[in-house]
């Protein structure tokens, strides 16, 4: 898949899409949950704009939790 990707110059929805399920059968379901609460922040806080600052920050330890697991690799 990284071929691809690279071979493209970019990651489409569906590359990320397959690359959290297949992260997730390794690490565990936190990933995709994490990932499902960080796509909703992008769709529904960046592009359309209808979260508050609470919905966000509601929703961060998953997002953090990610971030840091993914610094170890």
């Amino acid at each position: 898949m990284l071929d691809k990707v690279e071979g493209r110059g970019r990651w489409t929805v569906t590359d990320l899409e397959k690359a959290v399920l297949t992260i997730s059968r390794t690490l565990g379901d936190w990933v995709r949950h994490s990932w499902d609460t960080a796509n909703y922040l992008h769709v529904w806080g960046f592009h359309e704009t209808k979260l508050d600052p609470e919905d966000v920050r509601k929703r961060l330890p998953d997002i953090e939790k990610m971030v840091q697991e993914a610094q170890k690799y």
